[in-house]
């Protein structure tokens, strides 16, 4: 175990050093593009360290890209609970009775959520939850230092747009899991003891398939992510993505540079972790197979 996580830590680091040379490579060839006085090794010297230089408005980008992750991980992370909640919700009603018409239905309202773009998700939602009835703001942020409730309420709608194709894709997960789990012998067992199906899988069922179905949130997070990039600017929140957007627009390539390392950053280690989760949840995932 410890060989293969180290063997997967390995593709990951060199993952984010291959993208950082690729992207620091094609922005230095960028009309306008002022070099770095180290070049590309002393950037990413200092890139290591947390240390991206400086914006065109002569801050620092390692700074504003602090600032801006205080807003794209915890949306990130709510996005990913919401996630959890709905789609596991929506894969356990559909997995007590296979087959059945509540079970297409459930199915099927997970595949239209997982076809269903992100910005237009945010773009409905809005429409519905906070112009027609005025639920959610329908955009912009609170600063955390200011209020911190009304920071998490600022998120809530984006989190939601960005947390249903997700949620379709766990919930179809959760069913084939937890209905393999519904005709184990170990759950039969204990129907045959005197308890519903639904106690049977609630008690019994749903803890043994956790760890299956939590494998499969990393690439979950992985599209969390990289969704967000749209989402924030749909709902003009201050995140990452919409720094980097907006730093296209003002060719600030220092900032487009370290903003698009770190984004990679964060999905990479959203794929490390989803590759240990699948690997715990079924140990054949390590083992190496042939091309």
């Amino acid at each position: 175990m410890l060989w293969f996580v180290l063997r997967k830590l390995a593709v990951t680091i060199a993952t984010v050093v291959l993208t950082a040379v690729l992207t620091y490579a094609l922005l230095s060839a960028a009309p306008g593009a002022v070099p770095e006085a180290n070049g590309m090794l002393g950037w990413l010297g200092h890139a290591l360290v947390g240390d991206f230089g400086r914006a065109a408005n002569g801050g620092s980008v390692g700074g504003l890209i602090a600032t801006r992750l205080a807003v794209t991980v915890p949306l990130a992370v709510l996005a990913l609970l919401l996630a959890t909640i709905i789609g596991g919700g929506i894969g356990y009603l559909a997995a007590l009775r296979p087959g059945s018409i509540g079970d297409k239905a459930l199915s099927a309202l997970a595949e239209i959520g997982i076809a269903s773009p992100n910005f237009w998700l945010g773009m409905m939602l809005a429409l519905l939850l906070a112009t027609t009835l005025h639920w959610l703001p329908p955009g912009g942020f609170v600063p955390w230092q200011d209020n911190a409730g009304a920071a998490l309420i600022s998120l809530l709608l984006p989190a939601l747009a960005l947390a249903l194709p997700a949620a379709g894709a766990l919930a179809l997960r959760s069913r084939d899991v937890l209905a393999d789990v519904r005709e184990s012998g170990f759950v039969r067992g204990m129907q045959a003891r005197g308890l519903t199906a639904g106690e049977a899988m609630l008690r019994h069922g749903l803890p043994y398939a956790a760890l299956r179905i939590a494998a499969g949130l990393g690439a979950q997070a992985m599209a969390i992510i990289a969704g967000s990039v749209i989402v924030e600017t749909v709902f003009y929140l201050p995140g990452l993505g919409r720094l980097i957007l907006d730093a296209l627009a003002a060719h600030d390539l220092a900032v487009v540079r370290a903003g698009l390392v770190v984004l990679v950053l964060l999905i990479a280690g959203a794929a490390f972790l989803s590759t240990l989760g699948a690997s715990l949840a079924d140990p054949r995932s390590r083992v190496e197979r042939p091309l």
